[in-house]
């Protein structure tokens, strides 16, 4: 750990394990408590899959489950995104140097409403035809 950010991140995940482990531990330890333990805990999970079942809800429960793998292509396209934007950020700043500019597609910060403003070698150009 070199940083401040970096130590207070380990330690507030840190903070969580504990945290989970101890929200765990307590829901053992009261069910270890009963006099038949988890027997409530295995009789409400039949009656959540039951239901799941009887209503049609098992879609939701697999679109649930399909979300880690979603993130997971989201990751893996974040790299090719960046080379993009900064291989497109590349060819505008050689462009700019050379007096040019290089659109790449839709722009929704500049809206022409009224026309796009004509460079003054343009007007020239359009009241001699």
């Amino acid at each position: 750990m070199h940083t401040l950010f970096d130590f207070l991140t380990y330690v507030k995940g840190i903070e969580y394990i504990i945290a989970v482990l101890f929200i765990v531990g307590y829901i053992l330890y009261w069910e270890l408590l009963k006099p038949r333990p988890f027997k409530s805990l295995v009789h409400t999970a039949k009656d959540d899959l039951a239901h799941i079942k009887r209503t049609g809800t098992m879609q939701t429960v697999r679109k649930i489950a399909t979300a880690p793998f979603i993130g997971l292509a989201y990751i893996v396209a974040l790299p090719f995104v960046f080379m993009f934007t900064l291989g497109t950020t590349v060819i505008n700043g050689i462009l700019g140097l050379a007096g040019r500019e290089a659109s790449f597609g839709w722009r929704p910060t500049e809206a022409y409403l009224a026309g796009k403003k004509k460079e003054k070698g343009e007007d020239k150009q359009d009241e001699e035809k």
